[in-house]
C-alpha cells in the first residue's frame, strides 16, 4: 500500500506460476524439517532448485530466505557423507549427496550354485569334527593281563558291561603282590567250568566284571586248597 495525495493505492503482486508436487512422508519430513521463521516449504523448494540450476559443489550453501534474499546467511556446512544430528538439519547439498548414493544401481554378482555347494559341505565337515568326541585311548596291559583278559571274556556266562581299563587298574594293584598271574589263570578256569555247571536254560549264573571280579577276591574261592579229610576208623565210629 502507498499513500498519493491523501489516498491509498494498492500495489500489484507479480504473477508467479503454482506447481503441485507429489512426495513421500520421509520427503516431506525433511522438507518440515528445514521450515524456519520467514521460510516456508514453499522457499525451501525453490532453494533446493536454484542450487541445482546454480551447480552444487562441495561448498554449495542454502539460502537462509527465499531466493533473492541476498548473499546467503549463516555457517555454511561442507558435504560429508554421515548422517547429520537431529540438533543439525540435513542441508541441500547433503541431502542431493544422499539421493544421488541411492539411486545409483546396486551391482548383484551372481555366484555359482557348485561354489555354494562347496561350502556348504566344508561347514558340515568343521561341525562334524567339533561334535566328534575324542577316542578313548586303546587299554593295554602286560602280556600276562592281556592273556588274562581274553581268557576272561571267552567266560560262557558273563555280564554286559566290561570295562576293560578299570580290570587293568585292578590288576596292577594285586599283581604279584598279592597273588600270581598263573594263579588268577587257574582261578578264572575254575570259576568258568563252575558257572556254565550250575546254569540252566532257565537261569544263567553270569560272572561280574572283571575289575569287580579282581577288586572283591572272586578268585579266592577257587585258589583255596581242598585237603581231603581223613576218614576215621570204624571202630571209632
Amino acid at each position: 500500500m502507498r499513500c498519493k495525495r491523501g489516498t491509498f493505492a494498492k500495489q500489484r503482486q507479480p504473477f508467479v506460476p503454482q506447481i503441485n508436487v507429489r512426495i513421500t512422508e520421509e520427503q516431506l519430513l525433511w522438507l518440515s524439517s528445514q521450515v524456519k521463521p520467514f521460510r516456508n516449504k514453499s522457499a525451501v523448494i525453490r532453494d533446493l532448485i536454484d542450487s541445482t540450476i546454480q551447480g552444487v559443489d562441495s561448498d554449495a550453501k542454502l539460502s537462509a530466505y527465499h531466493v533473492g534474499a541476498g548473499r546467503p546467511q549463516g555457517n555454511s556446512r561442507p558435504l560429508t557423507g554421515t548422517q547429520p544430528s537431529p540438533e543439525q538439519p540435513l542441508g541441500v547439498a547433503g541431502a542431493l549427496q544422499i539421493q544421488q548414493s541411492l539411486s545409483q544401481p546396486t551391482t548383484v554378482v551372481p555366484v555359482p550354485a557348485q561354489e555354494i555347494e562347496d561350502e556348504k559341505n566344508t561347514i558340515n565337515v568343521k561341525n562334524q569334527k567339533k561334535a566328534r568326541k575324542p577316542r578313548a585311548k586303546a587299554t593295554k596291559g602286560s602280556p600276562e593281563f592281556e592273556a588274562f583278559w581274553k581268557r576272561y571274556q571267552a567266560c560262557q556266562h558273563l555280564v554286559q558291561s566290561q570295562p576293560k581299563g578299570a580290570a587293568l587298574e585292578q590288576w596292577k594293584q594285586i599283581v604279584p603282590d598279592e597273588v600270581s598271574a598263573d594263579d588268577l589263570m587257574r582261578a578264572i578256569e575254575a570259576a568258568d567250568q563252575e558257572s556254565q555247571r550250575r546254569s540252566t536254560p532257565d537261569w544263567e549264573q553270569r560272572l561280574p566284571m572283571c575289575s569287580k571280579w579282581l577288586k572283591d577276591g572272586y578268585y579266592c574261592t577257587y585258589l583255596e586248597e581242598k585237603q581231603p579229610q581223613e576218614r576215621k576208623p570204624s571202630w571209632m565210629l
